[in-house]
């Protein structure tokens, strides 16, 4: 999926769209999970900083300035652009509201990319775990207690 990045509203903050979504930050690698998708994310360092940012609140103008280092180059505001529009895409993210506040998980300090030459931000997509993590896990158990989808009625 990709979206347009000029149809980003940059001087907008944007935030984590909703309860569904979840992550955990593992030193420079963020796993993000969509529960009503199903499907998990992993996030190179690049990656990570950007949702960091993002996850706290900042808008995608003042995320480009503090991903790249110094003076963005045109290719890293696009790249840095064309990831927020995938994470648009894939329903992580969406223009903030008011009242939206950061949610917990991000980290509190600027996260910037990785020192040394720049590595675009990259999102790789897993839909090897939709059925588990589609699973209701309070209400779709088996006799024992432990999640499972209902048999299909025929």
């Amino acid at each position: 999926m990709s979206s347009n990045p000029q149809s980003i509203e940059t001087a907008k903050a944007y935030s984590v769209a909703g309860s569904k979504i979840v992550w955990q930050c593992f030193e420079e690698e963020v796993v993000v999970i969509n529960l009503e998708s199903g499907n998990y994310y992993s996030l190179n360092p690049t990656a990570t900083a950007i949702w960091n940012l993002v996850a706290a609140g900042g808008t995608i103008s003042s995320v480009v300035d503090d991903v790249c280092k110094d003076a963005p180059t045109e290719e890293q505001r696009e790249q840095v652009l064309g990831f927020c529009g995938r994470l648009i895409a894939e329903g992580l993210i969406r223009p903030g509201e008011a009242g939206d506040a950061p949610r917990a998980g991000a980290l509190p300090e600027p996260a910037r990319a990785a020192a040394g030459a720049w590595v675009a931000p990259t999102l790789t997509v897993y839909a090897d775990m939709q059925d588990l993590f589609q699973l209701d896990p309070i209400h779709d158990v088996d006799e024992t207690g432990w999640p499972s989808r209902p048999a299909e009625e025929t």
